[in-house]
This record gives structure tokens, C-alpha cells and sequence, in this order.
């Protein structure tokens, strides 16, 4: 693996969405991911983290270009309206 081109898809989104998207990321062909608690401030407002209802989660999810397109697409469509939802990637390189 470690010879393919990889990207790092980040989601930072609403915490009450983690059950959701990780049924629609696994769904979309992702093979795992990774979820952190996520405080800061940005064009959604300040989310302190404090109060589970205000709170941020961060996916990664590594995959190929195909699969990160997928599930780019997929939470545009279904999420950007309605929540805060910030996504980005960058190339990563698999050591294992």
C-alpha cells in the first residue's frame, strides 16, 4: 500500500451527526476512520466543546481519490445546508 495515492479526508461537523456519517462514510466503501471530541472557532462560531449539543467532531478517513470524492459529495449533498460541516484533504503516504 504504501506505493498508492492516498488522501486524508477531515471532517469537522457537528457532533450530533457522528452516528449519521459514520453509517454514510462505511456506507460509501471506507474500510475505517477516525473520530476526535474538536473545539475552535470559525466561520460556524465559537464551539466550546462544553455542551454536547454545541460540540465538534473530527473524521479522518484515508482512501483513495474515487472514495474521498464519494463521501465529499455525499455530505455536501446531504449535510452542508443544515450543519456546520468543514471538509479538506491532503496527500498522505501509508508507512504499513
Amino acid at each position: 500500500m504504501p506505493d498508492q495515492n492516498m488522501l486524508l479526508l477531515t471532517i469537522v461537523t457537528e457532533s450530533v451527526l457522528e452516528d449519521t456519517l459514520i453509517d454514510e462514510i462505511m456506507a460509501l466503501g471506507a474500510r475505517g476512520y477516525t473520530i476526535t471530541d474538536a473545539r475552535g472557532r470559525g466561520t460556524h462560531g465559537l464551539r466550546s466543546g462544553r455542551w454536547s449539543v454545541s460540540s465538534n467532531i473530527k473524521i479522518e478517513v484515508v482512501g483513495d481519490a474515487a472514495l474521498v470524492q464519494r463521501i465529499v459529495e455525499r455530505l455536501q449533498a446531504q449535510y452542508e445546508r443544515d450543519y456546520g460541516l468543514l471538509m479538506f484533504t491532503c496527500p498522505v503516504e501509508l508507512q504499513n
